[in-house]
């Protein structure tokens, strides 16, 4: 029986899910980052079955995450390249990297992200656009956004959010 779609679900978390919630997605992104975008470099790494890796990067591709270029012409032959869209989930793979780094690795991480301006090797982490700090689960608050509406999977939280009390809290 298929997977109900996320899509209907008034939340981002649900409908981002729906794109890349299926558990290799993660770590096909993973690949393309690190600069693998060949399908068989893909395949090997992550030891994947090649009718799952070829629907994983249909879909990638249907929803604009990455893009297709002929290097060989004969036989043909893509790579699979991040989009701009692609390219904007690189934070949500680094905090689950950092996440599982600090309660997953317990031999330490099994690979460092290095930031090449300083050199240095970092983690993840989340801050506010506006001043920088770091945002945790104790300094944050959530109000109701302009597509906010009661809908399944979403029937209670609403309660939960805050109405905005001002337009410039955005």
């Amino acid at each position: 029986m298929p997977k109900a779609a996320m899509s209907d679900i008034v939340c981002s978390i649900a409908r981002t899910l729906d794109v890349v919630g299926e558990r290799w997605t993660p770590l096909i992104l993973r690949d393309l980052f690190v600069g693998l975008n060949r399908f068989e470099d893909i395949r090997r790494d992550l030891g994947i079955a090649t009718n799952v890796l070829t629907a994983r990067l249909e879909a990638l591709q249907q929803h604009g995450i990455v893009e297709t270029r002929a290097y060989q012409s004969n036989p043909v032959r893509h790579e699979y390249l991040l989009t701009e869209q692609g390219r904007d989930l690189y934070p949500v793979l680094t905090m689950l990297i950092t996440w599982g780094d600090k309660w997953l690795a317990t031999e330490g991480p099994p690979a460092l992200v290095v930031h090449r301006d300083c050199g240095r090797t970092t983690a993840g982490v989340v801050t506010c656009r506006h001043c920088g700090s770091p945002l945790t689960a104790d300094n944050v608050h959530w109000l109701h956004g302009p597509g906010a509406h009661r809908a399944p999977g979403t029937m209670l939280i609403g309660d939960y959010i805050q109405p905005p009390s001002s337009p410039s809290g955005t």
